[in-house]
Formats: structure tokens, sequence, C-alpha cells
């Protein structure tokens, strides 16, 4: 076997795709007798099945996260899978081989000029590949227990230098985020809608921002292996023992990466091939044979992330002009079913949820709900600023028009009220969750929230913020001593909306949260996390990071 390779300024010639193809796919290639040859095709590889060996040949391409471009690269590569590879399937791999070209004829060793090298392995049984068990109904939940156990042994011992394990901290996972959603923007409108896109992609974002505490805790818990990488059901040879074969060797940040990640693949894809009972199965084997019980808390944005990647890696092979166009049309379609289950397992780890504020001018809303969203990483639309900006008026401009008069005549209240709507839909279709805050004193205005909450088919939480009078007028009449500021309420302001106040008793109890914000803010947002979805914050984190100083409104 030919030796690790460096990269040198030598460049062998250069053979083309379709000339080593034609020859591999003859069964004289080879040196084993063999009385057939089938040929996949990856985007990244050629596999060569003969009677008993697989050859695989890497494409000379440059992805960006891969780059297989030169001769030595490949060969370096090459050898890295076979290490690699060792580790869970020993057996199966034999070794690279180097394909010579004499005279115009092209061989595997002899004489002649290395052209290109494959990876040589023993052919896994097709009739054993676990997709094709499954498919048989054999190999139920015994099945995927033994695997998650054997997953777990394995993990266990897969060492990874800190320096590499911070590849999969919060920043590494942030960066794969990202980079998923770039490559694969070009395919908005034809694989994926824009809609779908963005919620998938905001949803990603709001996890990340949310759990950071608990990210960075799994790096410090030892949670991030030199796993596998691309643990899906093709990896998988349910022989006597089991073989995972297959792992990633071009990209050490997708093949180091959370345990979670790992099994959340391969749950996935036990849900993608319609086998749920056996996807959990799997899960609650490997948790109890790991004791990794955080693990659950991640597993739905992992699941996401692993159908993104693989709704990505099918995207890219439809543009490959090498691959059928009946082929590729499939690999469309499969792309698309890739994307749709991303976005469904994005609603499981980021529950959409519209909350409204009710109150008169001066009870506490704006804080709370601007303290609630940097805990919770919520959008928060207000009435304040929605009135100002419709208007051209710099938010912070100060505006004392009485009562129903002004910037405040019913016709304008109207238009904010509508204006903070539409707002809040464009949010929520984003994958965003929404405060809206303002008085709602009307039933009228608060028939708008539920309206929409009912049209998005998201909860809705109305916050009922009362205070005593004696708060309230010191509230404001400490924040009509300020030159600046969004609000423009003040104390003849809140006697008029007291006549006109319309209480929320058409809000359903179950719907309703009542709120004395005489009681500090903190203890308030603390016994709100008791009735909002747990994704959207980590119980380990205060939220002290994301508070700002804000006057009291």
């Amino acid at each position: 076997m030919a030796a690790v390779g460096r990269e040198t300024g030598y460049n062998p010639p250069v053979i083309d795709p379709r000339t080593l193809v034609e020859a591999m796919s003859n069964p004289a290639f080879y040196p084993e007798p063999t009385t057939r040859v089938e040929v996949v095709q990856t985007h990244i590889s050629y596999i060569f099945l003969t009677d008993r060996y697989a050859y695989k040949v890497k494409k000379a391409v440059d992805f960006g996260f891969l780059d297989y471009t030169t001769l030595e690269r490949r060969r370096r590569l090459c050898h890295r899978e076979i290490a690699l590879n060792s580790r869970l399937s020993p057996e199966a791999y034999l070794g690279v081989v180097e394909i010579r070209e004499k005279d115009g004829t092209l061989a595997i060793g002899g004489d002649g000029e290395v052209v290109e090298v494959a990876v040589k392995m023993v052919r896994l049984p097709e009739e054993r590949m676990l997709r094709r068990v499954l498919e048989r109904g054999e190999g139920g939940p015994d099945l995927v227990r033994q695997i998650a156990r054997q997953l777990a042994a394995f993990h266990a011992a897969a060492f990874v230098s800190p320096e590499l394990q911070a590849l999969k901290g919060p920043d590494g996972v942030r960066f794969n985020c990202v980079e998923n959603f770039q490559q694969t923007e070009r395919y908005i409108g034809t694989l994926l809608t824009d809609e779908m896109f963005n919620f998938i992609r905001t949803s990603t974002e709001l996890f990340l921002q949310r759990k950071q505490t608990l990210l960075a805790r799994r790096l410090a818990d030892g949670r991030i292996v030199d796993g596998h990488g691309d643990l899906h059901l093709d990896s998988i040879c349910a022989t006597d023992p089991v073989q995972i074969f297959d792992c990633i060797e071009f990209n050490e940040r997708f093949r180091i990466q959370d345990t979670a990640e790992e099994m959340g693949f391969l749950a996935m894809d036990l849900e993608f091939a319609g086998y749920p009972e056996l996807a959990q199965a799997v899960i609650e084997e490997y948790i109890a044979a790991s004791g990794d019980r955080e693990l659950a808390d991640l597993l739905s944005f992992y699941k996401s992330y692993r159908a993104y990647v693989r709704a990505k890696i099918h995207s890219f092979q439809t543009d490959d002009a090498g691959i059928p166009e009946g082929r590729r049309v499939e690999l469309a379609a499969t792309a698309s079913r890739y994307y749709e289950l991303a976005a469904r397992y994005a609603t499981e780890f980021n529950p959409q949820m519209l909350l409204v504020t009710v109150g008169l001018t001066g009870s506490g809303k704006s804080t709370l709900a601007r303290r609630l969203a940097a805990r919770c990483a919520l959008q928060v639309v207000s009435t304040d600023e929605t009135r100002k900006n419709l208007l051209g008026i710099d938010p912070r401009e100060r505006h004392y028009d009485a009562f129903d008069h002004g910037v405040y005549a019913p016709s304008i209240t109207e238009r904010t009220y509508a204006a903070m709507i539409d707002r809040a839909e464009a949010l929520l279709l984003a994958g965003q969750s929404v405060i809206l805050d303002g008085c709602f004193t009307k039933r009228a205005q608060r028939a708008r929230a539920v309206a929409l909450a009912n049209r998005m088919q998201v909860p809705l939480l109305v916050l009922d913020c009362r205070c005593s009078e004696e708060l309230i007028r010191e509230r404001l009449e400490r924040r009509a001593a300020k030159s600046k500021g969004v609000s423009d309420g003040r104390w003849e302001i809140y006697q008029k909306q007291l006549e006109t106040f319309e209480p929320p008793v058409e809000i359903p109890p179950e719907q309703t949260v009542v709120l004395d914000r005489s009681r500090p803010v903190e203890t308030l947002v603390e016994e709100l996390l008791g009735r909002v979805p747990p994704q959207w914050f980590d119980p380990n984190d205060n939220g002290s990071s994301q508070q700002t100083s804000l006057g009291e409104r």
C-alpha cells in the first residue's frame, strides 16, 4: 500500500472522470475475479462494487467544507478514512490502492504513473444494511438498542483534545449552521420556500442564543467526541457484530460533534424512513447506557440540523450534471422532504407564542415585556414605537397631546394597532415569538391579537398588569421629569384611560396571567417562565448578560 503522501509541486496527469468510470465499470479491471461491477455515485465519490469488494474513488471537487481537488489530498484523506473507520468497522477496511496509467490503459497497481487512488474495503452484504433489514420488518427495538449500546461505548472511548472539542462549542455550532444556510440559499424557490428557509434559520438562531449556557456546559462535561459524523441508516450494516462504516474523514468539524448531534442524526433518519418508535428506542437506550440525560434537551435541535444537512447534500447532487436527470429529480424530491422535516423539528425546539400586555399607562407593562423578551429572546412590538414610526417621529421625542387628540387621535391609534398586528404576523411567519407591548385597553384591540393567534395557530398569553394608583402616579411624574422618552404617558392620560378601560374578561382564564406590577420585575419574570415554553430559556442562565437598564413604564 502507498504511504501517506504530502503535497508537492508535482502535478500528475488528470484523468477524465468518464474514462475512469468506464475503466472501473469493466469486471476485467480488477485483480480479483468478479462477474459484474455496480457503480454508485454520490456528490463526492464514485463507488464501484465488485462481487466481494468495494472501491471508493473521491471526486476532484471543492465544496468549501470539503476539498478533494489534488491527488495528494485525496491520497491523504483515503488513508485517514481507513484509520477512522477501523474504529467501528475494523474488518471491513482493507487499505488504499493506486490506479496507474500506462500506454493509455488504467490498472490497479503495476507499472505506470499513479493517476488516482481508491479506498478498498470488503463489500458488506446489502441484504443486511439497516435500511433493508427494517424494510423487511426485521430488526426491531432489540437491534437498535444494540446499536445504541455500541455507540455509547464508542463515544466513551472517542477521545478528542480540548482544542478540537472547541470546534463544537457554541461558536462552532453556530458557524456550521450559518454555513448551511449560506450554502442552500440558492435553492429557495425550487427545493424549499422562502418562508420555510427563514423559519428554520430564525428558529436556529433563537435556539443558539437561548441555549449558549447549555452548549458551553456540554463542552465542559466532555460530551464532544471524535465521532462518526454521518450516522444514517445506510452507514450501518446489521451483521454480527454490527458494522458502522463510512464516517466523515474530510472535515474534523463535521466529525467532531456533540453526542446529541450524532444520536440526533440516527433518530432523525429513522423517523424520516418511517420508524418513529425505533427512533425513540435508540435514544432511550443510548441515554440509559451513557447516562446523558441532558441529551434530550438538544435532540429536536440536532434532528433539525441533521435533516437540513441531508437536505443540503441532496440539493448539491441536483446540480451534478454527471448524475442522470431522472435520478436528479428523485434527489430534488428527497431534498424537499428533508427541508420539510427540518422545519417540523424547528417547531419543537422553537415553539411559538403570542403574548399581549394589558394595562393602563404607568402600570409597568413595557419594563416587564422587555425584561421577559431579553430573558427569552423574544421580539417586542410596542405601540409607542410603532405609532411614532408611522408618523415619522423620533421615537424618543415627547408629544404632550391631549387624550384622543394629535398623535393619539383615535384614527392614528387604529392605524397603530393594525400596524402592530402586521409586524407581529411577519415575525411569527419567520419563526419568532412576539410580545405586543401596549395598553390594549379596548376589547376590539385585543380581538386583533386573538384573531392573529388563531390565524397563525400559536398559543396566546395575556399579561394583565395591575398596580396601585399611588405607584402609577409616582412613576408617571418621574417619567415626565425626563426630557426624552418613548412613552408620552402622563397622569391625566391615565385618568382618561381609567374612565374608558374595558377589562380583558373576554380572554379565557387559562390564557391570562394577572401580574402585580408593584412587585420586582425580575421576580415576575421568573414566575412567568413557568407559563412559557421551557425551550425559550436555559434554566441555568439567569439572563443577566442580556438584561438592560430600563426605567419603569
